[in-house]
């Protein structure tokens, strides 16, 4: 699966990662949707000191807080690393050192 990113890349989604995030995130099991989604269109992006892209999408209804999506790009492609729910409380600790990304 891929999708283009806010940023114009294309990310991918590979079997093996998305085997990785439902094992280590099993709440994420039916939300590959979700995950794209977030790549796509992020209410917030930033970039830690690897160069990787974390991209964070609200959520309303059951769930509260944040998806959040981390993935690394190789020349032109990206590619999902990583998947998770967060806070409020934790996106506002963890991100408070990495460099914000404006959203085009």
């Amino acid at each position: 699966m891929s999708v283009v990113a806010f940023d114009g890349t294309r990310v991918t989604l590979s079997e093996e990662r998305w085997r990785h995030i439902v094992f280590r995130h099993p709440e994420l099991k039916d939300k590959a949707g979700l995950v794209l989604s977030a790549v796509s269109s992020p209410d917030e992006a930033f970039v830690d000191a690897t160069l990787a892209v974390h991209v964070l999408k609200r959520l309303s209804g059951e769930v509260s807080g944040f998806i959040v999506v981390v993935y690394g790009v190789e020349g032109e492609i990206g590619y999902i690393r990583t998947a998770y729910y967060t806070s409020k409380v934790r996106k506002a600790r963890r991100y408070r050192a990495f460099r914000k990304l404006r959203l085009s």
